[in-house]
């Protein structure tokens, strides 16, 4: 059994992949995300939009969130900014908007930011969550500002859901790792194989914590991680 462990409003495309595969599949939502109202000095930030050279979305729910703070103070069509997102799925939520978006073929931080030292000197405006694993933050330092907007919130009630059964759960980023070691038994955790997003995920996941059963995806897309994920049920 496959286990989704996204958000539900995130969940729509792993979904209907593995309908249509007929794979079963078992949502458990570990987690919720929430907006959040631009403070003051994001606000501040929004007004002075031109004095950035590049946007970039770190996430679906930052380019989601993001471009609803953005549609509150302008026209879309009327920003002349370079776009840039952290892979495929955020790219395409931001063309739901009509944009079109840059993004690397490493699909994380660190591609973003090689992208950006190659074809996008200037400065940046980053949306992004409060989990923000705060890499181009650490890197472009003065040269990027930043927008927190929105929040994840785990949810303890979810945890009963996870059976005691050899399972594979699909993880997206390390937050929701930590969330299941933290609240899991040993027993429990070892009976799991883990399919993770990103080289990141595993070497943080083994640098804090006890060794797992995990495989790292060839790209955080959910079509690569269910195509991961099969090779073991």
């Amino acid at each position: 059994m496959i286990i989704n462990t996204r958000p539900k409003n995130l969940s729509g495309n792993l979904i209907s992949l593995c309908e249509a595969q007929e794979i079963a599949l078992n949502n458990i939502y570990l987690s919720k995300i929430n907006s959040i109202d631009p403070s003051k000095i994001a606000i501040d930030k929004i007004k002075n939009i031109h004095s950035y050279s590049n946007l970039i979305f770190t996430s679906q729910a930052a380019a989601s969130y993001g471009l609803d703070i953005l549609k509150s103070f302008f026209d879309l069509d009327d920003l002349p900014h370079n776009f840039l997102s952290v892979g495929p799925a955020t790219s395409n939520k931001l063309l739901e908007s009509g944009i079109k978006s840059h993004f690397p073929q490493s699909h994380s931080s660190e591609g973003i930011l090689k992208l950006i030292e190659k074809n996008f000197l200037g400065k940046s405006l980053l949306f992004c969550g409060e989990n923000s694993n705060g890499f181009l933050q650490q890197k472009l330092k003065a040269s990027l500002d930043e927008i927190v907007c929105y929040e994840v919130i785990y949810l303890l009630e979810q945890i009963p859901k996870v059976t005691n059964n050899n399972e594979i759960f699909l993880i997206y980023n390390f937050s929701t790792l930590k969330f299941l070691i933290t609240n899991l038994d040993d027993a429990v955790l070892r009976k799991k194989i883990f399919i993770v997003a990103s080289e990141n995920i595993k070497d943080r996941c083994q640098n804090e914590f006890k060794e797992l059963e995990i495989h790292v995806s060839q790209s955080p897309t959910d079509k690569m991680m269910i195509d991961m994920a099969k090779n073991f049920i």
